[in-house]
């Protein structure tokens, strides 16, 4: 849980396009961690889904360490030179030809050399859910299940979930959850898998508390695209957990919830009022990745309201951080103008005000 004992910072993104070895708009993934650098590779015969069940019981109802890299075959899988749109054409044919192969005569052993040898896209895409839909619901379940349960190689678990996103059922909530604790390669498909499934708030919102990084991206999305009003109080509270690629969700977060309706509450819990900020924080930063706070519509009623709980809540660096970060921004950012809004001079001087009184404080 974040509160203002433990604050965090919101760092500037340099790159935000391809930040964390990701390409978003290609939606290609490069691996983040060699074994030299990462953290004690395990056993080359554990499962992909061992290892995260293994690492979750290390660290429970928290995001693993790295993502959960390395992975048990690491180099098992060399990233493919081939371009996302070649990748996913290999992938689409290597799912009709299994599929389209007579089920006696099916190689699961051959589906998953292949799988490494092509490379699988780590996102859902129209082509490859397309392939998955000429299978067999039920066979096409039984393959990617056997896939996430017993491969120990990361493409074939990918093609495994893929399946799975399309085809799974309740049955596999469990399965999903565990294998999209190592988020970074398998939270996208993760979070498609869940958000059509029974449950589905409940579910993205169990994975997304224990997610970073751009895992916790995707299934953020996903559970703003949902609409479920059972989600608004994580919303509130808990989406923005202090990474860069926060910018990715803020603006998504904000146009989801109320959260001008929140923060104009006279009597209001802590932890609103500072994932509030924390929103706005990244509101100012975000160009290039998602909306500012010159998209919000209700930016300048928010910025005010949160000023009030500010200045009767005690001092911390987070909050102390977010005031000078939105005073700079109301004097003239260096990455947005300033708003032409009635009420900016008065909001430019009682945060000014504030963040000079915090930092002599």
């Amino acid at each position: 849980m974040l509160d203002s004992a433990q604050p965090i910072q919101l760092r500037r993104p340099t790159t935000p396009a391809t930040i964390g070895g990701h390409d978003r708009k290609n939606r290609v993934h490069h691996r983040a961690v060699s074994a030299s650098t990462g953290p004690t590779r395990p056993s080359p015969d554990t499962t992909l889904h061992d290892h995260a069940a293994a690492l979750a019981r290390q660290h429970p109802g928290v995001p693993l360490p790295n993502e959960g890299m390395p992975y048990p075959n690491s180099d098992e899988d060399a990233v493919s030179d081939e371009s996302a749109a070649r990748i996913e054409a290999l992938t689409t044919q290597l799912i009709d030809d299994f599929f389209g192969t007579p089920m006696e005569t099916r190689e699961i052993a051959w589906l998953s050399r292949k799988a490494i040898e092509y490379g699988v896209r780590i996102h859902r895409t129209p082509a490859i859910s397309a392939a998955i839909g000429r299978g067999d619901p039920a066979q096409v379940r039984a393959v990617g299940r056997h896939l996430v349960r017993t491969s120990t190689a990361e493409s074939p678990t990918v093609l495994g979930m893929a399946m799975l996103a399309e085809v799974g059922t309740s049955e596999d909530v469990s399965l999903i959850q565990t294998l999209g604790l190592l988020s970074g390669t398998f939270g996208p498909l993760a979070a498609d898998a869940l958000a059509r499934l029974p449950n589905a708030t409940n579910n993205l919102i169990w994975l997304a508390d224990r997610s970073a990084g751009w895992g916790r991206v995707y299934l953020v999305e996903a559970i703003c695209r949902l609409g479920d009003p059972a989600a608004e109080q994580w919303l509130l509270r808990k989406p923005c957990d202090g990474n860069h690629l926060n910018g990715y969700f803020a603006y998504k977060v904000v146009c989801a919830t109320p959260v001008h309706e929140a923060i104009a509450l006279t009597e209001l819990d802590e932890q609103v009022v500072d994932h509030t900020g924390r929103l706005l924080v990244v509101l100012v930063w975000s160009l290039g990745m998602g909306g500012t706070l010159l998209d919000y519509d209700h930016a300048e009623q928010v910025l005010a309201d949160y000023l009030s709980h500010l200045c009767r809540l005690e001092p911390s660096r987070s909050r102390n951080y977010a005031v000078q970060t939105l005073s700079e921004f109301l004097d003239g950012d260096a990455y947005l103008s300033p708003p032409e809004w009635a009420s900016l001079e008065s909001l430019r001087i009682a945060y000014r005000s504030l963040a000079t009184a915090r930092r002599l404080g």
